[in-house]
């Protein structure tokens, strides 16, 4: 029994009533790689075969493909055909249907989302339920924020970098805790662009200047990424929004009343060379969002 099909039998299946399921089997770097997909295919990891094979209907041929037709789909098609599904790779893969002007369409980007195994990571080195409710909140702004800007932006570092900024309280919430939650994250071998947040953002990021009056380790601890400060912003926001000390209707009216609230009320503000970064922040920020 033949295992391939070639790309014009393809395209004439495709265009028929019982068109076949067809699946994107690229490893993970081969599909981010190219940024283009066969028109109406679904991309399923082939390490994770485990976790979505069960889920193909047995009542229709499956048709899928890898870069150039090679081990990769053999693979996946012996495992479906083991589990009893009609199951047939295509010969050269991505390559030849794209050399053979064959349709395609641009890949999307999976947004970001918060990894309930992060979570339980805060939980397990010792963060308070209540701050990890706030440091969800936080992330959540914060991807919020960045799904409005017109940037390309690291999006899992804006969710991570939020979601672990105060790790360093599951062990004290003085001003060092951006230092014991930076040396934490280290142990537990999250990425240093995540440690750098949590090192960075107390106070908005400090100049070298403000951390010996502090008493933290000498360094200038501006924040020099565009995801480093709509993480910081994102937190300034849920701290207005959640605290109940200003009556807000809404999380935008939070936005809209921003600089408000931030030369009104001290915790807020905190001091004069705070409270411009943060103005700052809010202003680059929201002018970027109506760019």
């Amino acid at each position: 029994m033949t295992s391939s099909i070639d790309i014009h039998t393809l395209n004439k299946m495709l265009g028929a009533g019982d068109a076949p399921v067809l699946l994107d089997v690229r490893r993970r770097a081969d599909y981010e790689a190219t940024p283009q997909k066969i028109t109406g295919a679904t991309w399923c990891d082939p390490e994770n075969i485990d976790r979505w094979v069960k889920d193909l209907p047995s009542g229709r041929p499956i048709v899928l493909y890898c870069v150039k037709g090679g081990s990769v789909s053999q693979s996946v098609v012996d495992r479906l055909r083991r589990e009893g599904l009609d199951a047939l790779m295509v010969e050269g893969g991505l390559k030849a249907w794209i050399e053979n002007g064959q349709p395609v369409q641009a890949v999307l980007p999976k947004p970001y989302t918060i990894h309930p195994a992060d979570v339980d990571r805060l939980r397990q080195a010792g963060v308070s339920e209540a701050d990890i409710d706030h440091s969800v909140k936080v992330a959540e702004k914060a991807l919020e924020i960045a799904g409005r800007i017109r940037a390309d932006l690291d999006m899992e570092l804006v969710g991570r970098g939020a979601l672990f900024h105060d790790l360093g309280k599951a062990r004290t919430h003085e001003i060092e805790h951006g230092k014991v939650g930076a040396e934490m994250g280290s142990a537990l071998g999250l990425p240093e662009a995540v440690t750098a947040v949590m090192e960075k953002h107390i106070r908005g990021g400090l100049t070298a200047e403000e951390a010996v009056e502090l008493g933290l380790p000498v360094k200038d601890y501006t924040l020099g990424t565009l995801e480093e400060r709509i993480i910081i912003y994102a937190d300034r926001l849920v701290d207005i929004i959640t605290d109940g000390i200003v009556a807000i209707k809404s999380e935008k009216e939070a936005e809209d009343r921003f600089e408000e609230i931030l030369q009104s009320i001290p915790k807020y503000g905190k001091n004069d060379r705070t409270l411009e970064r943060y103005l700052g922040y809010h202003r680059e920020i929201q002018g970027r969002m109506s760019d």
